[in-house]
C-alpha cells in the first residue's frame, strides 16, 4: 500500500511538474484582443495571430457550437483580416457543398441576390443568428463591389439545401450528356440513378428510405462515378458529387452507430476540401468555417479509449503532409456564460477545470489569443495533457477535457463571457 501510494504521488507531481510549462506560458504569452465587433478595422491587435498564421494557406476558424454568438462575431472580424491583410478570398463553409459552392458561382454577384441566396443555402445555425448578420449582410456582399471579391463555398457531403434540391439531378444529368457517357445506353438504370440523387438531396424525403434504396443507391452511384472517372479523371467535378452523394448515403446506413457515422462524414469533408483546394481554387487562399471538432488536427491520443475512433475532418486532412504545412488551425475556447443552438434550449456551460487552459488567463482579458505555434517550437517534447473546453467528440460540447490540445490547434482564440444567438428574419 505505501509503494502504491508512493507511485500515485510521484505520478502526480511528475504530471504538475510538466504541466507547469504549458501553464507558464500562457500565463505570460497570452496576447489581449481588443475587441469582436466586425466595425473594429483597427487589427493591430491581430497582428499576432498573423504571424502565427504565417504562410499558411488555409485557415480553420472553429466553434465550440454552432449557437456561440461571440464567437461568431470574432470570427466575422477575423475574415475581415485574412481578407484585407492576408489576401485570403474564400469562405468555405461546413454546409452543402454543391449549394454553397455552385450555388454562390451562379448566381449575380449583386447584395440584392446574395441576401436572396444565403439563407437558403448555408446552415441557418449562422444564417439565421444575430451575430451573423455583419457577415452576410455587409461584409461578403459589399465586396461584391471591389476588385477582390469574397468566393463563398461548401465542403459537406449533406447537400440537401435548396440549390442542391432544385439542381444537383439535373447538373449530374447534364454532365453525363455532355461527356457522352455509356451509361446513357441504359436508360432504366440513368433513370434510377437520378431519381435516387433527387430523393437523397431532399431534406425530407432523405431519411425515409429503406436500406435496400441505400444500398442501391450506392452501388448504382459506384458504377456511375467510375464511368465519370474513365472519361475525366477522379479530380472531375461528376466524380467529387457522386462520392459526396455516396458517402451521405453510408451515413444514412449508419444513422444507429453514431462513432461510423460522424467518421464517413468528416474523411468525406476532408476529400472534398482538398478538391476545392488543389482544383477549385488553385491560386486562392480558404478560410474555413467550422465546429472546433472537425478542424482538430492530430486526435487519436485520450484517455477514453472509446474517443480515439473518432476521425476529424482536419485530422484526417494532416495525414496529407502537404497539407499539414499549409493550414492552420484555430480553435475556440471560453470561461463562463450560457450556450444553444438556434431552435434549442439554452444550457449553462460548464466551468473550466479548477487547473485548466481558461482558469491561466489573467481576468482582465475578455478576448484573447494563445500562440500554441510558439510554444511548440519552444517545447518540441511538450506531451503532456491538460485541461480545455472544446470539443472531443461531435455532440460534446463547452465541456473540459485533458487533451494535447498544443497538438490539435495551432493557436486558441480566448472568449470570457459566452452568450447564445438570437434569430434575426
Amino acid at each position: 500500500m505505501k509503494f502504491t501510494f508512493t507511485c500515485i504521488i510521484t505520478f502526480l507531481a511528475t504530471v504538475t511538474f510538466s504541466q507547469s510549462e504549458i501553464k507558464t506560458f500562457v500565463a505570460s504569452n497570452t496576447i489581449p484582443i481588443q475587441s469582436i465587433s466586425p466595425d473594429s478595422l483597427d487589427f493591430s491587435d491581430f497582428e499576432s495571430i498573423g504571424n502565427s498564421i504565417g504562410n499558411a494557406r488555409i485557415v480553420m476558424l472553429g466553434e465550440q457550437d454552432h449557437g456561440d454568438a461571440p464567437t461568431f462575431l470574432a470570427k466575422t472580424r477575423l475574415i475581415q483580416y485574412l481578407h484585407e491583410k492576408k489576401g485570403f478570398n474564400v469562405i468555405a463553409f461546413e454546409s452543402d457543398f454543391f449549394s454553397a459552392t455552385y450555388g454562390f458561382e451562379n448566381i449575380t454577384k449583386t447584395k440584392q441576390d446574395f441576401l436572396k441566396f444565403y439563407k437558403a443555402n448555408i446552415v441557418p445555425y449562422w444564417t439565421f443568428c444575430d451575430a451573423s448578420i455583419p457577415l452576410f449582410t455587409k461584409v461578403i456582399p459589399e465586396s461584391f463591389a471591389t476588385h477582390n471579391p469574397f468566393i463563398i463555398a461548401g465542403f459537406d457531403n449533406q447537400m440537401f439545401y435548396k440549390y442542391s434540391t432544385s439542381h444537383l439531378s439535373q447538373y449530374i444529368d447534364s454532365l453525363t450528356r455532355e461527356y457522352k457517357l455509356d451509361i446513357l445506353n441504359n436508360e432504366t438504370l440513368f433513370k434510377r440513378i437520378l431519381t435516387s440523387i433527387m430523393k437523397l438531396s431532399n431534406p425530407m424525403l432523405c431519411i425515409a428510405e429503406s436500406k435496400s434504396f441505400y444500398d442501391n443507391s450506392i452501388n448504382d452511384l459506384t458504377t456511375l462515378k467510375q464511368e465519370f472517372k474513365t472519361k475525366k479523371g477522379n479530380e472531375n467535378i461528376g466524380c467529387v458529387l457522386i462520392d459526396n452523394l455516396i458517402a451521405f448515403t453510408q451515413q444514412l446506413l449508419k444513422k444507429n452507430n453514431f462513432t461510423t457515422m460522424v467518421n464517413i462524414r468528416d474523411i468525406q469533408m476532408a476529400e472534398t476540401l482538398k478538391w476545392l483546394y488543389k482544383v477549385k481554387f488553385p491560386n486562392e487562399k480558404i478560410i474555413i468555417w467550422a465546429a472546433n471538432y472537425h478542424i482538430s488536427k492530430n486526435m487519436g491520443h485520450f484517455k477514453k479509449k472509446s474517443l480515439n475512433d473518432n476521425i476529424s475532418m482536419a485530422t484526417e486532412l494532416v495525414k496529407d503532409k502537404a497539407f499539414d504545412t499549409v493550414t492552420y488551425s484555430l480553435g475556440f475556447t471560453s470561461y463562463v456564460g450560457e450556450a444553444g443552438r438556434i431552435g434549442t434550449k439554452t444550457f449553462t456551460v460548464d466551468n473550466p477545470d479548477k487547473n485548466g487552459l481558461e482558469t491561466w488567463i489573467d481576468n482582465s482579458a475578455e478576448y484573447a489569443f494563445i500562440d500554441f505555434e510558439k510554444f511548440n517550437s519552444l517545447n518540441p517534447q511538450f506531451t503532456t495533457e491538460f485541461e480545455m473546453k472544446s470539443c472531443v467528440s461531435d455532440n460534446n460540447v463547452h465541456k473540459s477535457y485533458p487533451a494535447q490540445w498544443n497538438k490539435i490547434f495551432d493557436g486558441i482564440f480566448f472568449i470570457r463571457h459566452m452568450y447564445p444567438c438570437k434569430i434575426k428574419n
